[in-house]
């Protein structure tokens, strides 16, 4: 234990150590999250922390801050009457946001922000007193570390659970939930910086077990011939969405689907079985895709969740996360909290969800694939797909070029006109994979620069930016959309020819 607190920098331990202090002074708190595994992650790690410290709490998912969002988060401020409010996975590129509408606030006392998305500037102001009234903003980025790949929200609030009690360790497993949702094991080539520090302090506990293993979503649930069947990430051609084809894949394997009655799940194979399956499994890839990199995903660092119930979606790090994501892409983010606390009715209503999102995965890259749904743009290739809602168009594209469906010699770009709530502001996704971000790519400071350039000349808000390097969010003014996506076009298209 004593070396994990040695990895955080001293300075970041410093701001955990004061905002355990307010967590421990406080009465009422209200606790804000993102929507995605990680947010969902990072607010059960919240309210388990609260709950065992006896205080009076509320909770709620929250899809972005943005300055039309900001009204609700402040109307359930003011209902709640909390002395602190915390937000976790999202506040740092609000934090304008947050000191205007949420820190003036009577009641509030104390805010803290457990954020790891990249901030806007360099301004490193993240303990703040004012009139008594204190901010306390915690981000890896203020501290040397990177919040793409050293730590994620989730890992962020457990940071700030450990330093509030000890006992809080067995939250390491949820930890690791979001930063898998959030994919910053490099898809599947395994954890760093703190990530790594987290999983060794949970297999030290016995929370975690980490193996080497098929890193598919399913292999301690799906019967085999389905683990095929619903693969997306990455997507295989002539067996997604095919089930005779996935039956006959095992059948020519000589391979048994079925032990009496009961189906097979992977890890029910012996290690000779998954052997082959797994040859068959590359073989397929390398014969539809040109480039042979999409197979080096297919293995990698698989993580065990030792206390949650086996062949269930919560075994593993990356089924969980799935299964969160589908509660808050099927705008039921509440539902993944009330799992991760292991509430059994919400398990039962997240696994209907999960069936849903899988399907709606599924038929949105079988709509890029078949109908060549993607437009070629300077610097960028350009999604804009009516009938993919705006909760999962960022999983798309990045599986979109995971699987090569959408080339990734620059950067891909989803659009969705339809958002959620009938909002005024148009929804927009970036992902570049990690060779473009090595070039100098960052997607999140494009958006914020076209952003900020728009809103400047306009003298008026029309866009808000944010996120990291490699995938970044915008909404937008729906005038202001193709203006917005022609600079943004533009600019990329410089840096890439620099």
């Amino acid at each position: 234990m004593e070396h994990f607190y040695e990895s955080i920098p001293e300075s970041m331990s410093e701001l955990l150590l004061n905002a355990a202090k307010e967590v421990r002074k406080a009465k009422r708190v209200s606790a804000f999250s993102h929507i995605d595994a990680d947010g969902i992650s990072a607010l059960a790690i919240i309210a388990l922390m609260l709950e065992r410290e006896g205080k009076e709490y509320d909770w709620k998912n929250v899809h972005q801050i943005n300055s039309e969002s900001i009204l609700q988060v402040e109307e359930d401020v003011r209902e709640f009457k909390p002395d602190l409010v915390i937000f976790s996975d999202f506040g740092t590129g609000q934090i304008e946001l947050v000191k205007e509408h949420i820190l003036n606030i009577e009641d509030v006392e104390s805010i803290v922000i457990l954020d790891h998305h990249l901030p806007h500037d360099e301004n490193n102001d993240s303990a703040i007193d004012k009139s008594s009234k204190t901010l306390i903003e915690i981000n890896p980025s203020h501290h040397g570390l990177s919040g793409s790949y050293d730590i994620s929200g989730a890992g962020t609030a457990f940071l700030l659970a450990l330093f509030v009690s000890q006992d809080n360790i067995d939250l390491s497993e949820l930890a690791i939930v979001g930063a898998t949702g959030d994919l910053q094991d490099y898809y599947g080539r395994g954890f760093v910086g703190l990530n790594k520090e987290i999983i060794e302090l949970g297999q030290s506990s016995g929370y975690l077990e980490l193996m080497r293993d098929l890193t598919f979503f399913g292999i301690h649930t799906r019967p085999l011939p389905y683990l095929l069947m619903y693969a997306t990430d990455p997507y295989l051609p002539g067996l997604t969405g095919a089930e005779e084809a996935c039956y006959a894949f095992y059948q020519d394997l000589g391979i048994e689907m079925k032990s009496g009655d009961n189906w097979r799940t992977w890890m029910d194979l012996e290690p000779s079985e998954k052997q082959v399956a797994i040859q068959g499994i590359i073989q397929v890839v390398l014969e539809h895709y040109e480039d042979p990199r999409i197979a080096q995903g297919i293995i990698g660092d698989t993580i065990v969740l030792s206390h949650r119930p086996p062949k269930t979606e919560m075994r593993s790090a990356k089924e969980f996360s799935t299964l969160l994501n589908a509660c808050g892409r099927n705008r039921r983010p509440e539902v993944g909290v009330r799992i991760c606390m292991k509430d059994p009715e919400a398990f039962v209503e997240g696994k209907n969800l999960l069936q849903q999102h899988r399907a709606n995965l599924a038929s949105a890259l079988r709509r890029l694939e078949e109908d060549g749904g993607f437009k070629e743009m300077d610097g960028m290739y350009l999604v804009d797909d009516p009938e993919t809602p705006d909760t999962i168009i960022g999983i798309v594209i990045g599986m979109a070029q995971g699987s090569m469906i959408i080339p990734t010699d620059r950067p891909v770009i989803g659009v969705v006109r339809n958002t959620t709530g009938d909002s005024p502001l148009a929804k927009l996704s970036g992902r570049a994979n990690r060779r473009l971000v090595k070039r100098g790519i960052n997607l999140k400071d494009v958006f914020v620069e076209v952003a900020e350039g728009l809103n400047e000349r306009n003298n008026t808000l029309i866009a808000e930016a944010g996120g990291h390097p490699m995938a970044a969010g915008a909404f937008i003014q729906k005038a202001y959309l193709d203006e917005y996506l022609t600079l943004v076009s533009q600019m990329l298209a410089k840096k890439l020819r620099t």
